[in-house]
């Protein structure tokens, strides 16, 4: 299995091409189109362990409850995904290595990639990641998806990056948050607060900001009708 993107950076679109009998696992609602050929499960996203708890772990994690399996039958296939954000879609391969995601991002994997819920404590909670991120670990193809465009970062050392352009970064590199420069930068130049990363390894960024952007076409709406 490997996927195949297409009209990225803004609207990009993830096509799994499956050799027969193989398997892409996706976020509900992601599927654009599928081969006839392709049969269609759901399940509650446990990561093979867990059962409904672990589903119900991840609800709190602001994933889906359930995941699709998409399997070709009888012959080679393709499935179409794509992510709710308008922007970019990244693969990558894991061989039993780890990477840290924030949850809205996962989009679609190899049946060898278990997805965890991890516990980010104040940590992530002062970041604006929300209070859980996804440890993802295992063996083969991952495809997340960010809102904007992607910047890949190989750092060796120490970088500091907005909060909310976090997409996802490799086991090897440490955070830790910290307000925008003195309390009155902090408090005027509308930056907040950034994380601190150390170590090396790779980073993945989004060159747009969902909470910005959220904002700012919120103040354009009309009030609502009680």
């Amino acid at each position: 299995m490997n996927f195949d993107i297409k009209y990225g950076p803004s609207y990009a679109l993830a096509i799994a091409r499956l050799a027969d009998g193989e398997t892409v696992v996706a976020e509900p609602s992601a599927m654009v189109s599928m081969s006839s050929n392709v049969q269609v499960t759901t399940t509650y996203k446990s990561s093979g362990k867990g059962g409904l708890l672990g589903g119900l772990k991840r609800m709190l994690g602001g994933e889906s409850f359930f995941q699709n399996h998409f399997t070709a039958t009888g012959g080679p296939a393709n499935v179409d995904l794509a992510p709710k954000m308008v922007g970019d879609v990244e693969v990558t391969e894991l061989n039993g290595g780890k990477l840290y995601l924030q949850s809205s991002s996962y989009l679609a994997s190899g049946p060898g990639i278990e997805l965890n819920t991890k516990w980010g404590g104040a940590k992530t909670f002062l970041g604006g990641e929300g209070m859980f991120m996804l440890e993802v670990t295992g063996t083969g193809p991952l495809a997340f998806n960010s809102f904007g465009a992607i910047k890949v970062v190989d750092v060796d050392g120490s970088f500091t990056v907005d909060t909310g352009h976090i997409v996802a970064f490799e086991e090897g590199l440490q955070f830790s948050n910290k307000k925008f420069g003195g309390w009155k930068t902090f408090l005027l130049s509308g930056e907040g607060l950034v994380c601190h990363f150390t170590g090396k390894g790779r980073l993945w960024l989004q060159t747009r900001n969902p909470q910005a952007f959220g904002q700012a076409v919120g103040s354009m709406l009309p009030p609502r009708k009680r």
